[in-house]
């Protein structure tokens, strides 16, 4: 990915959850797709009937990140030092505030390791993580994709153009780029603080966008090869332990791409075809089609 592109991907979130200036950030995106060859998008999937059976529906799953392989994924960064002091010196300087002069450096090394061993926050971290659900997808074509998000190739590719994507999915979901820094734990514009935290209705929707802006925050490395895009439903209550949900989403992918091991599971294999038949859907081979020209 050139700086370039790195660029174009800060400023479409940047613009849309940070300055919320929507118009400015689909500038952006559309200055992505631009350089995207043929406006092409994959989503690498796992060999499961189920995959088939959501495409045959016209829907989409959106999973809750905490089934995602890297635990960092959506995590929420807190600002430690200035929530407990929030806390006690805003909150409840009747019972703290006489402790004010005890702060220092030392104490705030203590109340974090205090606040952080508590099992309350990691059930708030994890409540947070969760408030949205997520569908990813991505502009790498690579062997990379595959072994990490087909099964080493057992599973399938879906083709989508992503200029259909953004004009038929529903309003409900939203799709915006992923942004690659170099350490994410530093990134000051995804990190909670005490101005986020409040009772009154802007707090909760800057704490919100701060959220999702945090989904769409990733490393450079080793994630920038995944040049990832990401769909979202926000706020959808499931039971506990639901992985996630499916949505109406009545855009049919261009292609399927088999993996070149998708015979290791050849009653998927047939689902496959049966699909790609009746639904009208060009099928391919890993290894035999022009994407793999640019792996």
């Amino acid at each position: 990915m050139t700086r370039k592109e790195y660029e174009r991907r800060e400023n479409a979130v940047r613009y849309a959850f940070v300055d919320k200036n929507q118009d400015k950030a689909f500038d952006f995106i559309l200055q992505i797709m631009d350089i995207n060859a043929n406006d092409i998008v994959f989503r690498f999937r796992p060999p499961r009937g189920y995959e088939i059976d959501t495409l045959k529906e016209k829907k989409i799953f959106l999973c809750r990140p905490w089934i995602y392989k890297d635990t960092g994924d959506c995590g929420v960064i807190f600002d430690m030092v200035s929530l407990y002091r929030y806390l006690m010196l805003e909150m409840k300087p009747e019972k703290y505030g006489k402790y004010k002069g005890m702060l220092n450096k030392e104490m705030d090394e203590v109340m974090q390791q205090a606040i952080k061993a508590h099992p309350k926050y990691k059930e708030i971290c994890d409540a947070i993580r969760n408030e949205a659900l997520v569908a990813c997808i991505s502009q790498s074509y690579s062997e990379y994709m595959w072994k990490n998000y087909a099964e080493d190739s057992e599973g399938i590719c879906l083709v989508y153009n992503l200029r259909q994507l953004l004009l038929k999915k529903p309003d409900k979901l939203i799709i915006y780029p992923v942004r690659y820094v170099d350490d994410r734990k530093k990134c000051k514009d995804i990190i909670f603080n005490a101005s986020d935290y409040g009772m009154g209705d802007e707090c909760y929707e800057n704490e919100h966008r701060k959220y999702i802006l945090s989904c769409l925050t990733k490393d450079k490395i080793p994630y920038s090869q995944e040049a990832e895009w990401r769909i979202f439903k926000d706020y959808d209550d499931l039971t506990t332990g639901e992985k996630g949900k499916k949505f109406d989403f009545d855009v049919k992918p261009i292609a399927i791409i088999m993996g070149k091991n998708i015979d290791r599971n050849p009653a998927f294999k047939q689902k496959v075809m049966d699909y790609s038949k009746d639904c009208n859907v060009k099928l391919l081979q890993e290894g035999q089609n022009s994407f793999d020209a640019n792996k």
